[in-house]
């Protein structure tokens, strides 16, 4: 059997946009507490871009259905089903990964 060791590098560039006014002080604490700890907002960009870059437009856990550059995701049909209270606008998406592998003995 061979074996190889790759290691995928890739960057995506996000601008999350996020109304505080809707996701407020009580959304924070309630959201902590079936969540994550997050007290920030810089914390809840974080995991939306990082699951954004990890699994495309999807659900995304404690956040719903979010806007993608100002749409509603595209199997979507129900705008109710939306979170609009949090953007994620696209700058870039590395669709050409560069990609390193190594044979292991």
């Amino acid at each position: 059997m061979k074996r190889f060791k790759t290691t995928v590098t890739r960057i995506d560039e996000y601008i999350i946009e996020i109304d505080d006014n809707e996701l407020n002080k009580q959304w924070m604490d309630d959201f902590r507490h079936v969540f994550f700890p997050f007290y920030e907002y810089d914390e809840h960009a974080e995991q939306l871009a990082q699951m954004r870059a990890r699994f495309g437009e999807s659900f995304i856990e404690g956040y719903g259905n979010v806007l993608v550059d100002g749409r509603k995701p595209w199997h979507i049909t129900d705008e109710n089903q939306v979170n609009k209270a949090i953007n994620i606008k696209i700058i870039s998406e590395d669709n050409d990964c560069d990609v390193e592998v190594e044979e292991i003995k």
